[in-house]
């Protein structure tokens, strides 16, 4: 298994050109570079699309290579000793004629990861062989190098990146804090493995029982991918936290401004807009990933309709926490929909040390299965690292942070050996991973957390998740999500002008590309009287074709609309 990214972003920003006539050429648009402990990963992107045209990288250690360029370019290198690098990257058109370049400094370094993984050693060896389960709940470690406190964790299992300073031969140990929910810790009995830096062991392993309760705790989480104009798809993880096995059943109430497309597994009953699963044995090592999809009869939603849905878990009696049976949401039409999201709860304005639930689906669109996927999410430095804790996913997962070039957290999330399905498989092609940190307390009022993902389908081009936003709202009162006034934009897909119209009183827009570059910013400094009587108007059409995000930000908060460029 491919190692565990060290991550290092360096993010190059600068002036797009953009031409007209029979004279227009591409030009390079950035570069973002991923550390690996073994190889490094490129990503390079251009102004936009024409055929016939390749990307020539020279590495500074007297390789190079070409790679056919689509608007970004994918590639890996492996240099063989550590040090600093200059890269060249050239832009070459169809006629062999070198139309852009972009020269960068690569400082490589070499790094190892050690993995944690717990398991239930169902018959009692203290091997993870035949017969033995992974577990899906997380549980707290404590990372200590030379016996020096150095992390704490809360995931299913973990990847940690060694700083390139540390000694061969430092010994680290992983030391269980809380174990998984229902289950105690047997190999070691003492809920501490080790590892020492140098010496390849695989994954460090411990071994965990059932536990003596006879209970019973299904729960549920719940994610609604858009909702869109069109479609809408919900994910819904069900786990008991218990080691013995318990029937369960779902019920869904979605709302029937929807039609059910198909579902996946295979619902009990449907009737109307109410689906039902039973699931005659759930327990904290088989869980269950129920999808379902929706389209619109008719004719399209508009953005900003509220779309009510309820998910009911039973039986609640002798539920040893009946408060997880029930999730009831209202949830807001987006203009489109994308099968690969990022979404927050609570939405919109918050105070200061609030608790986020963040929850990132994904989807394979492809026609072949995706053997290996990972998100990486680069958190936002008004966050608290500290309070991380990873809640469920839809497959077994490696979490690990690190830090990029510009000194900020990544936490990434490995799927390795997924084999997800591609999308002829209805249903069983999306994923979904949910986390929980809480924002750091004492922000300034209006202080803006954003956060989005990159999700990596193998060695496909990293797809960008929308960006969800929240606000940390001013001590005399901000605005919540209830009354955060509705934005319209029309045109969208948009050719060459975009209309913008919304009851806010928004002062700031900006627009971004996809994958995070800042390529227009404009102050409105309108009243919500102003936008909503007269639009706003923006020029769109200098840029390239592809897809942008667009933020507004006011008194009122923040809003982040996602719109295509033809």
């Amino acid at each position: 298994m491919k190692k565990t990214l060290y991550l290092s972003i360096c993010v190059l920003l600068f002036s797009m050109f953009f031409s007209t006539g029979a004279n227009a050429q591409l030009t390079i648009s950035g570069a973002y570079i991923t550390h690996g402990c073994d190889t490094n990963d490129y990503y390079v992107t251009n102004s936009g699309y024409m055929a016939g045209y390749t990307l020539q990288t020279y590495f500074g250690d007297g390789t190079n290579i070409i790679v056919p360029d689509d608007s970004m370019a994918f590639f890996s290198h492996a240099y063989a000793t550590p040090g600093t690098y200059t890269v060249k990257y050239v832009l070459i058109d169809a006629g062999g004629i070198r139309v852009d370049s972009l020269i960068a400094t690569d400082v490589v370094g070499f790094c190892s990861t050690i993995s944690f993984t717990p398991y239930l050693d169902n018959n009692s060896n203290c091997l993870f062989d035949a017969g033995d389960n992974g577990i899906y709940g997380p549980c707290t470690v404590e990372i200590d190098s030379a016996g020096v406190p150095v992390y704490t964790m809360t995931a299913t299992s973990i990847h940690y990146n060694t700083p390139l300073s540390t000694p061969i031969g430092t010994i680290y140990s992983f030391k269980l804090l809380t174990p998984p929910s229902g289950v105690n810790v047997t190999c070691p009995g003492s809920g501490i493995v080790y590892d020492t830096l140098g010496v390849s062991h695989g994954a460090r392993l411990m071994g965990f029982e059932c536990g003596s309760s006879s209970g019973f705790d299904i729960s549920e989480i719940v994610n609604v991918g858009g909702p869109g104009r069109h479609m809408s798809i919900v994910n819904v993880n069900v786990s008991n936290a218990f080691c013995t096995a318990h029937t369960g059943s779902l019920t869904m109430t979605f709302s029937p401004k929807y039609d059910l497309s198909y579902a996946y597994p295979t619902p009990t009953s449907v009737a109307g807009n109410v689906i039902t699963w039973d699931f005659p044995a759930l327990s904290n090592t088989a869980p269950v990933f129920v999808t379902a999809h929706f389209d619109v009869p008719g004719t399209w939603l508009m953005p900003g309709d509220t779309i009510h849905s309820s998910y009911v878990l039973s039986p609640t009696s002798g539920d040893l926490d009946p408060s997880n049976n029930t999730v009831v949401r209202i949830d807001t039409v987006k203009s489109s929909y994308d099968p690969n999201e990022k979404s927050v709860t609570p939405q919109g304005t918050i105070t200061a040390g609030t608790k986020l639930d963040y929850k990132i689906i994904f989807e394979n669109t492809g026609n072949a299965p995706a053997v290996n996927i990972h998100v990486q999410d680069t958190l936002s430095d008004d966050l608290d690292i500290a309070t991380f804790k990873l809640v469920s996913s839809s497959a077994p997962v490696y979490t690990s942070f690190s830090q990029d070039g510009a000194g900020h957290t990544v936490v990434k999330f490995d799927f390795p050996n997924i084999n997800l399905l591609d999308s002829s498989h209805h249903g069983q092609c999306d994923g979904m991973v949910t986390f929980t940190i809480n924002a750091k307390p004492g922000l300034a009022g209006g202080t803006v957390i954003d956060n989005r993902a990159g999700i990596y389908f193998d060695d496909n081009e990293v797809v960008m998740t929308n960006t969800a936003t929240n606000v940390i709202g001013s001590t005399t009162g901000a605005a919540t999500m209830s009354n955060t006034p509705k934005v319209t934009i029309y045109p969208n897909p948009v050719n060459d002008q975009l209309t913008i119209k919304t009851d806010g009183a928004y002062t700031t827009l900006t627009i971004a590309n996809a994958i995070g570059q800042v390529v227009m910013t404009r102050q409105l400094d309108v009243t919500s009287t102003v936008l909503s009587s007269s639009p706003a108007k923006v020029d769109v059409k200098t840029l390239a074709p592809g897809v942008y995000y667009l933020t507004l930000k006011g008194t009122q908060g923040v809003k982040v609309v996602k719109f295509e460029k033809l």
